[in-house]
């Protein structure tokens, strides 16, 4: 059996974006529930942990069905991760967007806030500290993705996270 997992992007709450995993006989030791919650779903978990430090923060799913492993599929979780910790811990942002979408050839997510913004794509081509986002940039493109920043400090900082559909 394959171990794909089938992302199906759907706009109502009660379809979440959906991880479906193909049993393949190996005991998956992490612990996201990719199965029950779906990709969204567990995204939103993490949004929950964004909300009670007071953040308001929006999820939108796209339209679309693709096929998406469960290694982009983590990647996805650790990449919004490492974001909401920079958000909380450099933005001083009011409010946070994510879209979690299919576009062509590709799974898209972009975080977006209303924080106070920072140099971003210099901060990506710097080599001489190593933070979680220049890492984070490193393993999504080792991925075959890439990771683009927009920021200001009139609008925040826009994170978009693309990995390619096998």
């Amino acid at each position: 059996m394959s171990s794909e997992h089938r992302f199906t992007g759907e706009h109502h709450d009660s379809h979440p974006v959906k991880v479906v995993m193909a049993f393949d006989g190996l005991v998956d030791a992490h612990p996201l529930d990719f199965h029950a919650l779906g990709l969204a779903g567990v995204i939103d978990q993490l949004a929950v942990r964004m909300r009670s430090v007071g953040l308001k923060v929006a999820l939108e799913v796209g339209h679309g069905e693709a096929e998406i492993d469960r290694r982009s599929a983590i990647l996805l979780y650790r990449a919004t991760d490492e974001l909401f910790r920079n958000i909380v811990a450099h933005a001083l942002a009011q409010e946070v967007k994510i879209l979690l979408q299919v576009a062509p050839g590709a799974i898209q997510l972009s975080i977006q806030d209303d924080g106070v913004g920072f140099h971003g794509k210099r901060l990506l081509s710097e080599e001489a500290t190593d933070g979680g986002l220049r890492k984070l940039h490193r393993v999504i493109g080792r991925a075959g993705g890439y990771l683009d920043v927009e920021s200001s400090t009139e609008t925040g900082t826009c994170v978009t996270v693309q990995l390619p559909l096998d």
